[in-house]
C-alpha cells in the first residue's frame, strides 16, 4: 500500500471511532432525558423505543391520550 492509502485508512478509522463516541454520548443523553421525562415508560419498554413512541405521537401528552390499541 502506498503512503496515501495508509493515510486515508487512518482518517477513516479515526472518523469511525469519533462516530462511535458520539453515538455513546447521544445514548447516555437519551437515557438521562427519558429518565427525567418519562421514567415509567423508560422502565417498561426502554429508552430508545420510548423516545420513538413519543416522537411518533408528537408529544408525551398526545401519547398519554391515545388508547392502548392505537399504540
Amino acid at each position: 500500500m502506498s503512503e496515501t492509502d495508509c493515510l486515508q485508512i487512518k482518517r477513516f478509522s479515526e472518523r469511525c471511532v469519533d462516530l462511535v463516541n458520539f453515538r455513546e454520548a447521544l445514548t447516555e443523553y437519551l437515557k438521562q432525558r427519558m429518565n427525567a421525562v418519562a421514567p415509567n415508560l423508560s422502565a417498561l419498554i426502554g429508552d430508545i423505543v420510548g423516545s420513538k413512541l413519543i416522537s411518533h405521537a408528537g408529544s408525551l401528552m398526545n401519547l398519554a391520550k391515545q388508547p392502548a390499541s392505537t399504540i
